[in-house]
């Protein structure tokens, strides 16, 4: 549970090339803004993109996931594929925040005689646990949820975005001081929430991230 923002992006009928420019270019931002790391351009092909759940010390684990494409419903949920190509970096806006990797992959065969393809992508990050008072508060929180709109933006001058979903409803807003108040009030229910369920469960095995806030207690008073 947590504030979430998640992003598609799409192009139709480029090359590797074409789809590696928008990548770098995006790379290229990112490592102007503050984030706490940006890892390399990784670009796999073939049977190096194959997602296998039981590497579990594959370093590029996430990208592959990320990369997956949807194609129909399972018992469990979607049924995904690996991609054929991907070309990805990932990145950690800052303390608190989930990673946020960003992307191209495409699901047919690059070849000799097919050199064009459609490409997609699917990235989320959950920002609200970036504004723990530990980590900075919400001026943490503003700079990794704002930074990661910038990269957005670029990407749709880039002409890749295909959806956005923002919960704060920044994307859409643009509002600085909205968004400060959202995240204070996500904060304020969520920790009245959690308390409720630990106390209902009766057990201290129970664990949230917003209980590692050192103001827990007034959020929790304060949402009840």
């Amino acid at each position: 549970m947590g504030l979430v923002i998640s992003y598609q992006f799409e192009l139709k009928s480029a090359t590797v090339e074409q789809a590696r420019s928008k990548i770098v270019a995006l790379r290229k931002l990112a490592s102007k803004l503050p984030f706490a790391t940006i890892d390399q351009l990784v670009e796999l092909e073939g049977k190096d993109c194959k997602f296998d759940g039981d590497d579990i010390y594959d370093p590029n684990i996430f990208l592959k996931i990320r990369a997956m494409k949807p194609v129909k419903m399972a018992d469990d949920g979607f049924e995904a594929i690996s991609s054929k190509y991907m070309i990805a970096f990932d990145t950690l806006p800052g303390e608190g925040a989930e990673t946020a990797a960003f992307g191209l992959a495409t699901h047919t065969e690059i070849t000799e005689a097919n050199q064009v393809s459609d490409w997609i992508w699917h990235g989320f990050c959950k920002t609200q646990y970036a504004s723990n008072p530990e980590y900075g508060g919400i001026k943490n929180f503003l700079k990794c949820h704002l930074m990661l709109v910038r990269m957005l933006d670029e990407a749709q001058k880039l002409g890749i975005v295909h959806k956005v979903s923002d919960d704060s409803g920044y994307w859409k807003e643009r509002d600085v001081k909205e968004l400060a108040y959202t995240i204070h009030h996500n904060n304020v229910m969520m920790a009245a929430l959690t308390g409720q369920l630990k106390d209902g469960l009766n057990t201290k095995e129970f664990h949230a991230p917003i209980f590692e806030y050192p103001n827990f207690e007034y959020l929790e008073a304060e949402g009840n």
